[in-house]
């Protein structure tokens, strides 16, 4: 829950309409931490506590925060979607070249 609290705080302080840029809230000093927040993400999408917006054409991704935990979404359960994390796109994103 305290990791849900700072994906919201983040949302408020940095994003946009209700949702922020998913590289900008997993990306971190070093590849291990940015590593372990994308495996945190993917346990709030898993249960229920946000939700992804996945824009392939524009290959951009957001992470949405509900405000309070949802296990469904209409008839449909919630599912994760594998976001790869290789060392050279996380040096890449470090050094500006991808965003």
């Amino acid at each position: 829950e305290k990791f849900w609290q700072e994906l919201k705080t983040q949302v408020e302080e940095k994003g946009e309409n209700g949702k922020i840029r998913y590289w900008d809230f997993v990306g971190a000093e070093t590849y291990e931490e940015t590593v372990q927040r994308a495996f945190m993400t993917s346990f709030l999408v898993t249960y229920g506590y946000a939700t992804l917006e996945i824009y392939p054409l524009e290959e951009e991704n957001f992470i949405k925060p509900f405000e309070k935990p949802m296990t469904k979404i209409g008839k449909k359960q919630l599912v994760s979607i594998p976001i790869a994390i290789t060392t050279e796109d996380w040096m890449k994103r470090k050094k500006g070249e991808l965003e």
